[in-house]
């Protein structure tokens, strides 16, 4: 008599988790090399922003440049101005940032009167930015033009401070991307490395540790 042999579910299952680990292993390293020059520059940049102070590091410096520019006539709305200041720096006006200050109550000479209202418009940048303050019937805008140095410029793309959609959308990325590695590398060293136990008090304790030390400083 032939026998038949029936295929084991164990094997089964086996050979589909070394499947699905050996992707998942896969994965974890493209996206780990992708994500490589961004963790660099976030790294490099944090380390400054944390220890600037203590080690008295002042590599990031700004050169600030004041002028007052000529209007051919009054601009009628903050966006004319806006349109104005963007041909002028040959800049999109994706990167103009405008609103109006209210009029509000100030001193002067020992008495109470009324500052004017205000238009404030941003050319924003990580390198090159400035900031121009118009006071509405006037014919000439006080801006004021600061200049990065390559430091400061890597500090500022750190913390996304010119806005832009672009670079906004990298981060995002690439936070989304530290996310997948942390869950990914976590489930990685559970399956190849050793025992659950193991990984989830090293997992705990380091959550643990983080909290306590930002409760710390709250």
């Amino acid at each position: 008599m032939m026998s038949v042999m029936m295929p084991n579910s164990g094997s089964r299952s086996d050979s589909r988790r070394g499947a699905f680990l050996r992707h998942l292993r896969r994965l974890h390293a493209w996206v780990g090399l992708s994500g490589a020059a961004f963790g660099l520059l976030f790294g490099l940049t944090g380390f400054l922003q944390n220890h600037r102070a203590v080690m008295k590091i002042d590599a990031g410096q700004v050169e600030a440049h004041k002028v007052q520019l000529e209007l051919d006539q009054p601009p009628a709305t903050i966006e004319e101005l806006a349109g104005t200041l963007a041909t002028r720096f040959g800049v999109p006006m994706s990167r103009i940032r405008s609103r109006v200050l209210p009029p509000k109550p100030a001193r002067f000479g020992g008495q109470e009167v009324k500052a004017p209202m205000q238009w404030l418009v941003q050319v924003t940048g990580h390198a090159h930015f400035a900031r121009a303050t118009y006071l509405p019937g006037n014919r000439t805008v006080e801006v004021e033009r600061s200049d990065a140095n390559v430091v400061e410029t890597l500090q500022r793309l750190h913390k996304a401070e010119a806005g832009q959609a672009g670079w906004i959308l990298l981060t995002d990325c690439f936070a989304g991307a530290l996310v997948f590695l942390a869950l990914s590398g976590t489930l990685l060293w559970t399956r190849l490395a050793g025992p659950r136990l193991l990984s989830a008090t090293l997992a705990l304790g380091g959550f643990a540790v983080a909290v306590l030390i930002a409760a710390r400083a709250w």
